[in-house]
């Protein structure tokens, strides 16, 4: 007994030492802004700047807490290179030794708010040549709803013509390039609902917390191209309580959310902490709260090309909720299996394509849980536990409905697993043709 003080004391001298080299104690700093250069445009710490023109900043000027709100159309923001950091300090708080952020040192909630309504439709807006640094979300991007929409689809009311509707008016040609978006502490950029058209080209989204790339329900036509995504999806931020920690499940770089028929292509994703791409339909989370809405569109008919993935837990995930307990998710979609604490519903990702990818020391490369995916052309090399796993637990054995209709073809298997294609739960209608080696439904059902 006499050890545990002492033990207790030096964990925490410890833990104080690694914060400390890690730069985690750092004082508030004096906002940069206050020595920019006299030519800069004079932003101050805190503010919320409404952009209604194109606008560059000068070189040399940086900027602290301040944050960007576009509802105009016709706009170019060059921020130059120029870094906007969304703290007060260099260095974000420590999620190993959680303790909240003073009042005031708290991170700003976005740096760029691109935001269109019903009654204001914007369009051809893209930002470029940025640096943000430790916002809780880079980029925002989203169609404000009247209240009369909300009622009608939280009451489930003329949906698909509604929600057709509302993606034509939702901000159009809106443009992220060239950018670095550093430790977000929940997402790097967030496609919100109906957001139709958008791309997202030679960014870098690095050190994320909950996320790096959310696409929201009823999203579609997204590009996401020539930019990279690594170390996202290891910690979460609760707002309220300012208060960064670990998370208990890691997650992905990019999560494709009752969103279809996007392409993400020409990418590099590198040691995400839960994976790389999942593809789901979200349950209806938090059904009874009511900000919250239903998920209608499912997650089909998206493009996943010519990326490289390396060093991930799992690669591309298709259908990625179907065998997951999502008892704590409060979910208002039909309940397909409970058991116990366990809750069961019905995921949504159909007719994926992943093709000409490299998938170098993934563990899972490409698990499909849903129906009719194409697997074409792809290259698996290094250590893996499984290249391809096909099949469904949960839908197979309480619905009758396994997973049919995967194809794979034209693939070259060269990484260690044994078998490079693993079947389950009676997936069927599966093709396999022209893979190196060849790949045969009988080597693939070994276990």
């Amino acid at each position: 007994m006499k050890l545990l003080p002492l033990i207790i004391a030096l964990l925490l001298v410890s833990s104080c030492n690694v914060n400390e080299k890690l730069g985690f104690t750092e004082k508030t700093r004096i906002p940069v802004q206050n020595n920019n250069p006299s030519h800069c445009q004079k932003w101050q710490s805190g503010e919320v700047v409404t952009i209604t023109e194109s606008t560059t900043i000068p070189k040399g000027c940086n900027y602290d807490k301040v944050s960007f709100l576009i509802k105009s159309s016709n706009i170019v923001f060059d921020c130059n290179k120029s870094i906007l950091n969304g703290l007060g300090k260099t260095k974000r708080n420590s999620p190993v030794v959680p303790s909240p952020y003073k009042r005031g040192d708290d991170p700003v909630v976005v740096a760029f708010n691109i935001v269109g309504s019903e009654n204001n439709l914007i369009q051809d807006i893209t930002v470029k040549n940025c640096d943000l640094r430790y916002y809780v979300n880079g980029f925002n991007v989203s169609l404000s709803l009247n209240k009369t929409t909300h009622d009608d689809l939280k009451n489930n009311r003329n949906v698909t013509a509604l929600e057709n509707h509302l993606r034509t008016l939702s901000p159009k040609n809106i443009r992220i390039e060239n950018t670095q978006i550093t430790g977000s502490h929940k997402a790097g950029i967030f496609v919100q609902r109906y957001i139709n058209g958008l791309t997202i080209d030679k960014t870098n989204i690095v050190s994320a917390g909950d996320i790096g790339v959310y696409l929201e329900s009823g999203t579609q036509n997204i590009t996401i191209s020539n930019s990279s995504f690594s170390k996202n999806g290891e910690t979460t931020y609760d707002i309220k309580k300012r208060l960064r920690k670990l998370r208990v499940r890691k997650r992905e770089a990019i999560a494709v959310d009752s969103s279809s028929h996007n392409k993400i292509i020409n990418n590099r994703f590198i040691d995400n902490a839960g994976g790389a791409i999942f593809i789901y339909k979200n349950c209806y989370e938090r059904y009874k709260e009511a900000e919250q809405l239903p998920r209608y569109q499912q997650s089909n008919f998206n493009t996943i090309q010519n990326n490289l993935f390396k060093d991930e837990r799992r690669g591309v995930w298709i259908a990625s909720r179907q065998d997951r307990d999502l008892d704590n998710f409060d979910c208002g979609d039909p309940l397909v299996f409970e058991d116990k604490n366990e809750k069961y519903y019905e995921d949504f990702a159909k007719y994926t394509r992943i093709l000409n990818n490299t998938f170098e020391d993934v563990k899972e490369a490409i698990i499909v849980e849903d129906d009719n995916s194409t697997i074409s052309g792809n290259t698996f090399k290094g250590e893996s536990e499984r290249d391809i796993r096909i099949g469904t637990r949960i839908r197979t054995k309480i619905l009758n409905r396994p997973v049919t209709g995967t194809t794979v073809e034209n693939n070259t298997f060269n990484s260690n697993a044994e078998p490079h294609v693993l079947i389950k739960f009676d997936s069927k209608n599966n093709t396999f043709n022209n893979n190196t080696p060849p790949v045969s439904i009988s080597d693939s059902t070994r276990s």
